[in-house]
This record gives structure tokens, sequence and C-alpha cells, in this order.
């Protein structure tokens, strides 16, 4: 079991005092709710702002505006013996930003600068940016540029890139477009990697190995350190774009689905990655008000959609079991040759379906995704849109949420096809439905198994959510990472040459964070004989 965290009054009042005297008293709040904005469930907190759980609350915040005064404040954490946990607020600063341009008011309390270069295609990024605010920059300063989004387009890029997040341009992989990182460890050390080691390298943001060890993976869902800059690869916007949707029939049809999809990843045919969702998600987001209707009694606690029913609506709308999504990127002249060979063929899938949207563009003239693509059902070209968040709100009442296990699999689709089939009865089971946001690259498969749940329905949403985690387990698959309170489950699969990893990283942190102030727990990652 992790230690459990706890600070005198005193030492709180002191730690609080002193940040206080270096940011201002504006920017402390000295206890889980001041200062906080209105969650989505009408809550004051810096807590979950999707929950009503009153778990994992936060004695308090400090809202540091630059670099040197991130690097103070772990000192004084050290001094005093508190503990921080990092974390960059994108729904509140969402919110707040959206609602005071609506009023006509000004910034938001810290806009973060954003240097972007077109003509290498990269952006050096501070945590508080998010990725609206990188596109809307994009945008004011008409550059040639599609920035990679996740679905929901609010988020801090720094912070996604971080927890490995993903999104959906050929530079939506965000770890392995990452190049350059400037961090401030737990001493306050402020440490640049790769060619960031040189001072005033010009290839900080290009050329991510540098020379000798390579250091920034230390930093990914790490508590090693609080990143305060990164560099992200972007894509360049292409002459000619065509968006592609592949319907399959049967529900078995996964498999060859899957399989052809990421053999023509790897070999550059498709560049970016293909998502795939199931007969429930198909229809639940068709907008079609004949199909809302049929499934719309069930969209409530403690039920969830026949598949009878669904095949049925299946049938009648011609749609697929299965729906891959993916588009193809190039000069004019490649973008027929593209279509041709980026489909599965109807041999080695009967009965698949196609359907493209093209943009053919001109030579030498690259699209605007804002004039030219301006709307998408998933934003292959860098458009960031928060409409997904309104699924919450689907399961019969205001003010739901939703979790996502997310195991990563081999990209044959026959062992996605034999997880998928075990993780849809327990969901089922448990009286939730099975939205698929599958995720396929050359190489591994990241199966989300989206559970949206109402407020009500959360004991039961994670008694589910810990049968998934035991039946990855069983099977050898991992998730790609998880919430604050699986992080120690995850940890604990890590379990070859006696759990080498773990002592690996735990001795890394013994060293670099003795008095373990930063993030405790963070991926299952605690200091050592700490009574904390």
């Amino acid at each position: 079991m992790p230690p459990t965290i706890s600070l005198t009054p005193a030492t709180l009042k002191a730690f609080f005092d002193e940040v206080a005297l270096l940011i201002g008293e504006d920017n402390v709040s000295r206890d889980h709710s001041s200062g906080a904005l209105t969650g989505a469930l009408a809550q004051t907190t810096y807590g979950n702002a999707f929950s009503k759980a009153d778990t994992n609350l936060l004695a308090g915040a400090v809202r540091p505006e630059t670099v040197q005064e991130v690097q103070e404040i772990i000192k004084l954490a050290n001094k005093h013996q508190v503990y921080l946990w990092t974390r960059q607020e994108p729904w509140l600063r969402w919110y707040w930003t959206r609602r005071q341009r609506d009023r006509g008011a000004g910034r938001a309390p810290h806009d973060p600068d954003i240097e972007i270069n077109e003509e290498y295609g990269y952006a050096i990024l501070e945590p508080g940016v998010l990725f609206l605010d990188l596109y809307e920059e994009i945008q004011r300063r008409g550059l040639k540029l599609w920035p990679s989004v996740p679905a929901i387009g609010w988020g801090s890029v720094v912070g996604n890139t971080l927890d490995r997040g993903f999104g959906y341009t050929p530079n939506g992989e965000h770890s392995q477009s990452q190049c350059g990182m400037e961090v401030v460890l737990p001493d306050g050390t402020l440490l640049r990697t790769g060619s960031g080691a040189m001072s005033d390298n010009a290839t900080w943001a290009l050329y991510k190995s540098g020379f000798g060890p390579s250091l920034d993976g230390l930093f990914y869902q790490s508590n090693l350190g609080i990143v305060t800059k990164i560099g992200m690869h972007i894509t360049p916007a292409p002459e000619a774009y065509a968006t592609v949707e592949v319907d399959v029939p049967l529900e078995s049809d996964l498999i060859p689905l899957v399989g052809t999809l990421s053999d023509l990843m790897r070999r550059s045919i498709i560049l970016n990655s293909p998502s795939i969702a199931n007969i429930f998600r198909i229809a639940l987001t068709s907008e079609k008000p004949e199909v809302l209707s049929q499934i719309g009694p069930y969209m409530k606690a403690d039920s969830c959609v026949p598949y009878d029913l669904l095949e049925r609506i299946r049938v009648e709308e011609r749609w697929g079991f299965w729906r891959a999504y993916f588009s193809l990127y190039g000069s004019v002249e490649m973008l027929s040759a593209l279509k041709a060979t980026s489909v599965p063929s109807d041999k080695a899938v009967p009965g698949v379906q196609f359907k493209y949207r093209e943009w053919a563009g001109l030579p030498g003239a690259a699209l605007l995704a804002a004039e030219d693509i301006k709307t998408e059902v998933v934003p292959h070209s860098g458009i960031p849109t928060v409409e997904p968040l309104g699924i919450v709100d689907l399961r019969g009442e205001r003010g739901g949420g939703h979790i996502c296990f997310s195991p990563v699999i081999p990209p044959s689709g026959r062992e996605l096809y034999d997880w998928y089939l075990a993780a849809k009865k327990r969901t089922a089971d448990a009286k939730f439905d099975f939205f698929a946001d599958f995720h396929v690259y050359p190489r591994y498969v990241i199966a989300i198994d989206l559970v949206i749940y109402t407020m009500g329905e959360e004991q039961r949403l994670h008694e589910l959510y810990k049968q998934l985690l035991h039946d990855a387990g069983e099977q050898r698959f991992m998730e790609y990472r998880t919430q604050v309170g699986y992080m120690d489950t995850v940890a604990s699969k890590l379990d070859f040459n006696d759990f080498a990893f773990g002592k690996f990283v735990q001795t890394l942190k013994d060293t670099f964070d003795p008095n373990g102030v930063l993030s405790p727990g963070k991926s299952g990652v605690w200091v050592t004989g700490r009574n904390m």
C-alpha cells in the first residue's frame, strides 16, 4: 500500500505564506476550492471536474506564471516538506477563456507565448498552451501548418504529450513528435534535454537525440521533474487531401480491417492513425432521429443498448459493424494513387464500403484547413473541437462522465478481436455500453473501451474497471495510461525480472527527489521509506 500523506495546518500555512510573498496572495488557494472555477457538475473545486466523489482532494493550490517561480516553489516545497502534484486544468482555462471572450473581457490569467516556426514545422510551448490556443495562433498568423489535436481540443499540448496522448494528423503520435524539453528538477535545477543541453543550440526543437543519454522519456508519466517547455513537430499543410471512411459489415471483420490498416501504415501509404468505431458508437453519434429514437429508451442508468437492436439498425441503415476513419495527405499528383492503394479490397473483406471527401488542391498551393476543410467528423486536418463532450450527457441525464480503459495490443487484428469480445461482455454484464475508440498504428493498437456513466453509477463503473484491469493482466496487456486511482495497480503488473523496472525508477526517485515532494505516487512511483 502507498504511504498516507499527512501535513499539519502549521506546515501548510508556512508554505503558503512564503509562496504568497513570491507570487502574490491572489495566486494562492489555501483550500481545495478557493480560486477554482465552477466545474461541470456545478462544484467549485480543484478536484475532478467530472466526479462528485471527494477522493484526492487537494489541500490548496499555487499558480506560478514563470519558470523561475516554479523553481522557487519546488525549493519551498522541499524546505517545508509539502507535497506538490502538478496539473493543468484544461477544462477550467478553456471555460474561462470562452466565457470572458463571450463577454468581451480581456485575456485569461496567463496566456502563454507560443513560438512557431513555419519553415521547419515546429512549435515550442509552455504547459498553459491549449490545442485551441495553438490552432488559433496558427490561423492568426496565416501559417501553412496543420497541428495535431486530440478528439477534444481543449487540453494542454504539454499535458497531453507527457501522458502519451495522441491526435489525428501524421504527427499525431505526440510522444514521437515531441523534440526537446525544459524541465525543473525536484531540487529546483533547470534542465534542457537533447540538443538543448547546449546553450542557444539552433536544433533544440529539431534534433531530439542530442549527445549522450536521451533523457526525455524520464519525464513522461513521471514525477521526476516539472516540464516547463517542449518542442512539438507539426505537419505542413498538404496540397491535396482526402478523408476516408471504411465500413465492414461483420463483427469478425475487425480482424482483416485492423490487419490491413496497420500494414498500410507500416508501408507509409496511410500516414495518420486510423480510428475505428463500432456500431454502438456509429448509431449514438449518427444524429439521425429515427436511429436515436430506437436506442433512446436504453440510454439510461443501469441499462445498455441490445446488440440485436443495433444489428437491426445496421442492416436498415446499410452501415458496417465497424467504421474506420483516416485521411490521405500529399501532392496533387499523389492523391489518386493513394486512394487506389489505401483501402481493403472486397476480396479481402466482402461487403466493404468506402466514403471519400476529397480536396484535390492546386500544385504548389497549400490547403488551408479553416477555409477549405472547415469541419470534420474526426479532426484529421487539425481543427480542434469540443463537441464530443456532449456524449457524457447522453445516458439519460446531464452531468455524466466517461472513463477509458485503454490496453496496448499487437496490430494483426487477431489479438484485438479476442480482447474485444471479452471486454465487450464484461462491459455489457456491468450494464454499460461498449463505445469502441480503437486507434491503429503501424505496430500496435490502442484499444479504448470508452464507458459513459451517470454519477450514480460511479461505484459500479469502478468495479468494471478493476475487472478489465485484471483480465488485461491475465492476457499480458497493459494500459498506455490510466487514472490516478489505478496507477499503483497498473505499475504492479510490470513484473519482469522481479520488478526490475519499478526498482530502477524508484532508485531515480530516491536519488533526485529524496523528500518525495513531487507528485508522490504518480505512475506508481513512491520515494522509499518516506512516511508521508
